[in-house]
């Protein structure tokens, strides 16, 4: 798990030291993807109340962001099966959010739960672009 926390903030710090801090109202932004199974035993609803855990988390540091679950509606059916994407303004914001989840350990409770309700075997840093949006 160490490990995981330095290799995280490692990767966090070089994409923040090359590539320029976007504001909130550009139309790329930074998201981490979680691809997952919920464990036996355990619902949506706790997915669910896990994500509040990061919500409050980011309300107590002042950071900005969002989350998104994604299940399939059609198609290939998994019924245990979703995706986590949490999404941050900017390289800086998701930067120091690592930091303070993992590496300096606030997360450690929310992140330890994760693993109870959650089987994730894949983790992707993306760059989402909003290419329109009607309000």
């Amino acid at each position: 798990m160490k490990l995981f926390k330095v290799a995280t903030s490692s990767l966090i710090l070089i994409f923040s030291l090359n590539i320029y801090s976007q504001s909130t109202e550009s139309t790329t932004f930074p998201a981490e993807i979680w691809y997952c199974e919920i464990n036996e035993g355990f619902t949506m609803e706790d997915v669910r109340d896990v994500s509040m855990g990061v919500k409050k988390f980011s309300e107590e540091n002042g950071m900005k962001g969002t989350q998104y679950l994604t299940t399939t509606f059609m198609g290939s059916m998994n019924q245990k099966g979703f995706e986590l994407m949490t999404a941050w303004p900017s390289f800086e914001v998701m930067g120091k959010g690592f930091d303070d989840f993992f590496t300096a350990g606030a997360g450690n409770e929310v992140f330890a739960r994760w693993g109870e309700v959650t089987s994730c075997d894949k983790r992707e840093l993306v760059i989402i672009e909003r290419t329109w949006s009607i309000n």
